[in-house]
């Protein structure tokens, strides 16, 4: 089965690129397990980049809700929609050196926890981040818990509740990036970071990315296996067959 994620490595520098832009990149369970592994692959790298091809960085997850009355339990759910994302959190989770996120066009769904992801996110102007699940009856719990340490409370709400579209800087005031840049200038400018990062001493940045991703505040796993098992029970109670 072809791969939709490509690899490439210049010098020190490992890019992992989401190759399917006539899908809008949405991202499916075969893509997270080949990211998951792709993340893996580069852990001797200092930097490594993730971006996408096309227009837009990501429109979402490829997956549909059960419909009703498929009889699909809690534990189908689990297994098949959470389990996935949740690994390729803690595959991010698992990088001792920094990832740095290329965003264009749409960071919808997964897109945009993605984006969160990363330990630097470069938007393009013009870019936009939008979580819209509640329209396909989803509660994107998984999808917030990167979210939280991220966003104010009151701002993830809302992005959630009203399913509306978040520009690029109202998402660098809410911390969901870094930095924007003019568009055409993505690659640019994260190459000059990439050799500005690899010009640290390597033990330096890791010691940075460790503090940033442990020192004690919200724990995101806990609010992963939470939100997990809310998804399912809405999911799973809502495929039950109808009484007879």
């Amino acid at each position: 089965m072809e791969s939709h994620i490509k690899r490439s490595l210049d010098g020190k520098v490992a890019t992992l690129t989401l190759s399917r832009a006539d899908e809008g990149n949405r991202l499916s369970n075969a893509m997270a397990l080949d990211l998951i592994a792709a993340l893996d692959a580069a852990q001797a790298c200092p930097v490594v980049v993730l971006r996408a091809e096309g227009n837009d960085f990501c429109l979402g997850r490829d997956m549909q809700p059960p419909p009703p009355g498929s009889n699909i339990s809690a534990i189908d759910v689990l297994r098949d929609d959470a389990a996935p994302m949740m690994a390729l959190y803690e595959a991010f989770r698992r990088r001792k050196d920094p990832v740095m996120g290329l965003v264009q066009g749409k960071a919808w769904g997964i897109g945009m926890v993605l984006s969160s992801l990363c330990d630097m996110t470069l938007a393009e102007a013009g870019s936009s981040f939008r979580l819209r699940e509640l329209e396909r009856g989803i509660p994107p719990c998984i999808a917030m818990a990167p979210l939280l340490d991220k966003m104010p409370a009151k701002a993830l709400g809302y992005l959630v509740l009203s399913a509306e579209e978040m520009d690029a800087q109202t998402a660098l005031m809410f911390g969901v990036v870094s930095t924007i840049v003019p568009a055409g200038q993505l690659e640019a400018s994260a190459a000059n970071l990439a050799q500005r990062l690899l010009a640290f001493p390597p033990e330096a940045v890791a010691a940075v990315k460790l503090y940033l991703a442990t020192a004690p505040r919200h724990q995101v796993a806990s609010a992963e296996n939470f939100g997990a098992s809310l998804l399912a029970n809405v999911l799973a109670s809502r495929a039950a067959p109808a009484p007879t």
